[in-house]
């Protein structure tokens, strides 16, 4: 999860790579930006319901974190109040502490004993996760309200509005604690546990010690997964076989890297213990060593475990197939079968705070499917537009592939951090920023590109992650991906909310309809930056509409299969009537079921901002700039867009 008791949905995204060669497969998570919290989202993908409630920490944690409960209390004032609340959720577990803060001490957090998680199924079976979880969440509503009347000002007044919204929504949300599914092949524990480890910090020796003893946690962690996994299908809110299947074959070819010396365990640890300054040549190598034995003894078997527990799954399916080396994922997808969160009792109900969790829109989810349709409708005119009055550039778009002349991650990232200056505020200073490369072993499970958010103490600092699968010598797609990902997208703008110095639970929530839809925003518009081969805008509008397309279109069948229960064959026969080849709707079908609602954080919160951004304009009329648009958007920061609409607008 993103952020315990106010987290938000998984960060990962699959789009469709090109609308001309109608809708391929989607890539692995397109633009799967690791925000903050993401360990929890990354490593415990329950959103919203788990994280903070059942008193599953030792001693020394559990203490501690009652006694920052027992501050909000007694909290005179509200930075009081959300400071306690910020300490509180920060140490749920070591490596959300250690995502978050680099210098946890500096906002008096102490130092607490190695926990690898706060989930433990043996105390969350045996207690009620609902009235536990409430009980939690009521206490922390109340102890807001008590500065319902405080004299905040415009800063405070915005957090105190997202907090009681989040806190409305995640309220509702507990009460489903068994609907999130944690094996998913792309978003499941097992893909990401390998990345949320892989970027844990290592600044000390203290670090790695740490490091080491959460690897020894790994077999309970997925002991609990199992746990978990068991009651769900006893409850008959199984992961689908057909999904379960697609797990095992990535299972598969993780466990085969893992054997082959192609372990992202091992080769990240090693790279992240050479920067730690002060660490002799020989405790590098005897550090490094333990890890190796560490991964071997508990991290290898983890995996092992899990992947025979999904195997024994579907061998003793309740359908009339068997788990046999012949069968693919294909074969075990009904395609009459409804799979989405809709076939679920009150799934439909579920599946709608889920949207709301992941956009950050009020919107019913009848308005959003409206939405969707018309962005949909729209894009596709732009193309038939351009098509029949443009005929040489529609030609060359279909033939030919994006191009820059910029080669590498590192030039595209300096010249967009350039050509953004006459649109968008500057930063106070230049970050710093690490291009890495995926590993052989993680690259068919991950995203062409990720940004890895720093501590909120050490925000200068940034990575993004390039997957090699997915770049090529014209290098287009890269350029505005890592728009997505870095300036004037996620880096920058992660950089930018720190550098107006927000309080510490602004920076703990999570908005992924704000922050992704601010990505795919800048994204688009960075079409305008490429060099085209031919006059004029007609190729820089047919791929901003392609973007638009199959994202509306991503987006139209995840409201589809999980509201209005489509089957395989309805996705097919959407794909038919808006003239689009149905070849790849199995493997859309099969994520959307996967990973509900994920698509729908880039598009709605795409089509939201350009909403806003109209009314600001109607506001501000001749005042009205692209720059001082993006500055007040910016300067408010990540939030629910009813929260930004009551702050940009004239009212405030």
């Amino acid at each position: 999860m993103r952020f315990s008791s106010f987290s938000g949905v998984k960060a990962s995204f699959h789009k469709p790579s090109t609308l001309k060669s109608s809708v391929s497969k989607p890539s692995s998570s397109k633009h799967s930006s690791v925000k903050r919290f993401a360990p929890f989202i990354l490593f415990f993908a329950l959103a919203l319901i788990i994280a903070v409630r059942f008193g599953t920490h030792s001693a020394g944690t559990a203490s501690y974190r009652t006694s920052q409960l027992q501050e909000m209390e007694d909290a005179q004032s509200f930075e009081d109040f959300t400071e306690a609340l910020f300490r509180y959720e920060t140490t749920t577990d070591s490596v959300t502490t250690a995502y978050t803060l680099k210098n946890p001490a500096a906002c008096n957090i102490p130092a607490l004993e190695p926990k690898l998680t706060s989930f433990s199924y043996d105390a969350y079976s045996k207690s009620s996760a609902v009235k536990t979880n409430r009980n939690t969440l009521e206490l922390m509503s109340d102890c807001l309200s008590r500065f319902s009347n405080a004299s905040l000002d415009e800063s405070g007044l915005i957090a105190y509005s997202l907090l009681q919204n989040n806190l409305t929504l995640s309220k509702a949300l507990s009460d489903y604690p068994y609907y999130e599914e944690l094996l998913g092949s792309s978003n499941g524990v097992q893909a990401n546990l390998p990345v949320t480890l892989g970027e844990y910090p290592l600044r000390t020796e203290s670090d790695i010690k740490t490091y080491l003893s959460l690897l020894k946690q790994v077999p309970d962690y997925f002991e609990d997964v199992i746990s978990y996994e068991a009651k769900r299908n006893e409850l008959g809110l199984s992961t689908p076989d057909f999904l379960l299947l697609a797990s095992k074959e990535k299972m598969e070819t993780m466990l085969k890297g893992f054997r082959n010396n192609d372990n992202s365990f091992i080769d990240t640890f090693n790279e992240r213990i050479s920067g730690i300054k002060g660490l002799s040549s020989h405790k590098r190598k005897q550090y490094q060593k333990k890890n190796e034995d560490y991964v071997e003894k508990y991290v290898v078997p983890s995996y092992e475990k899990l992947y025979k527990y999904i195997e024994k799954r579907l061998n003793t399916s309740t359908d009339d197939h068997s788990a046999s080396s012949t069968q693919t994922a294909s074969s075990l997808l009904d395609p009459a079968t409804p799979y989405g969160l809709s076939t679920l009792p009150d799934g439909s109900s579920y599946y709608a705070l889920l949207v709301q969790s992941a956009t950050g829109s009020s919107r019913t989810v009848s308005e959003l499917i409206s939405m969707t349709e018309q962005s949909l409708a729209s894009a596709l005119g732009d193309v038939l537009n351009i098509a029949l009055t443009d005929q040489k550039a529609y030609l060359y778009y279909c033939e030919n592939p994006m191009q820059t002349y910029y080669q590498s991650p590192e030039t595209i990232l300096e010249a967009l951090s350039l050509m953004i200056r006459e649109d968008y505020p500057l930063l106070d200073d230049t970050p710093a920023y690490r291009i890495k490369t995926v590993s052989d072993s993680l690259a068919s499970t991950l995203s062409p590109a990720f940004y890895m958010i720093p501590a909120i103490d050490d925000y200068q600092n940034n990575t993004i992650y390039i997957n090699p699968l997915y770049t090529n010598e014209e290098n287009g797609n890269l350029f505005t991906t890592l728009a997505h990902e870095g300036f004037p997208g996620h880096l920058y703008q992660t950089v930018y909310f720190n550098d107006t110095n927000p309080s510490h639970i602004r920076q703990a929530l999570n908005y992924s309809g704000y922050v992704e839809g601010w990505a795919t925003y800048v994204e688009i518009n960075s079409f305008e930056f490429l060099d085209y081969p031919l006059e004029g805008s007609s190729l820089c509008r047919l791929y901003q509409a392609e973007t638009i397309i199959n994202l509306a279109l991503s987006s139209r069948i995840d409201l589809g299969v999980n509201y209005e229960g489509w089957t395989l064959q309805d996705v097919q026969k959407f794909f038919e009537d808006n003239g689009f080849n149905s070849y790849y709707a199995e493997n859309l079908y099969s994520y959307v079921v996967e990973a509900p609602a994920n698509y729908l954080s880039y598009l709605i919160g795409y089509l939201e901002i350009i909403d806003l951004k109209q009314l600001y304009k109607n506001q501000e009329m001749e005042n009205y700039s692209e720059k001082s648009f993006h500055q007040r958007l910016l300067d408010i920061g990540p939030s629910d867009f009813e929260t930004l609409r009551n702050f940009m607008l004239i009212q405030h």
